[in-house]
């Protein structure tokens, strides 16, 4: 049977620990008007989850984080479809690592940093109703990695509390920033990573938050941390921002 919930009276780490508690296998749906996600237990651990912020395939994410080149991962559906019957159970992400595309520790980080990105973004819901379906199993997203629904809730509560810090300066997703005329002292000592190039660049002439992850496929979270960074160290101005002599 079913089990029901709504977000204003049961939240998401509540229902998490339920399920850790019971060792539950099985699907929890999360749907309000505007968005819709779920999240696969097996045996009370979390093995894969989907938001609107993330719903392309392992191998689409892996691409498009350098992890594996586009070659890499057509070679390996390719293995995957006609494996041998011996095989048949290789997931994709077996046969990356088998294939000496992708070392599995690698592999599992990525599978980690994916469900917890994820679940950052589900639970920064304030409403919405909530499913969990036991009888459904989500078989085929299962590459045998899992993570602890406690490791989950202490990770979400970090970010919860960054979040909210940056939420003082980036109120928005239609917060602009543009590239400070005359960066600060602080930007002197500032070495930037690749993302933050990317975004600086895009800066030039003045973007909102919105338009950045439109263009960079970086999630919300993602760019206006990286933005409040370059904020404080005096890289970028807010647009709107009085400035004075």
């Amino acid at each position: 049977m079913a089990l029901e919930g709504n977000l204003r009276d049961f939240s998401l780490a509540d229902m998490f620990r339920l399920l850790a508690s019971g060792r539950k296998t099985g699907t929890l749906y999360l749907e309000r008007a505007d968005a819709q996600g779920k999240v696969c237990f097996k045996k009370g651990r979390v093995f894969f989850a989907s938001s609107n912020w993330h719903r392309e395939s392992l191998g689409r994410r892996l691409v498009k984080a350098g992890v594996i080149s586009e070659k890499q991962l057509r070679q390996a559906l390719g293995l995957q479809k006609i494996q041998k019957k011996e095989k048949a159970g290789r997931r994709l992400g077996q046969i990356l690592v088998d294939e000496g595309y992708l070392d599995g520790r690698v592999l599992e980080a990525f599978i980690q940093d994916q469900i917890n990105d994820t679940l950052f973004d589900l639970f920064r819901w304030e409403e919405g109703e909530l499913r969990f379906e036991p009888d459904e199993t989500c078989d085929d997203e299962d590459i045998g990695v899992a993570v602890s629904v406690e490791n989950i809730i202490m990770e979400a509560s970090r970010r919860l509390e960054l979040w909210s810090r940056i939420r003082q300066k980036i109120p928005s997703l239609d917060t602009e920033f543009v590239m400070a005329g005359a960066p600060g002292d602080k930007s002197m000592e500032i070495h930037l990573k690749p993302r933050e190039w990317m975004l600086l660049c895009y800066l030039h002439g003045g973007r909102s938050v919105r338009e950045l992850v439109e263009l960079t496929g970086y999630n919300d979270f993602e760019t206006a941390k990286i933005l409040y960074g370059m904020y404080a160290a005096g890289l970028i101005e807010r647009l709107g921002d009085e400035v004075t002599a």
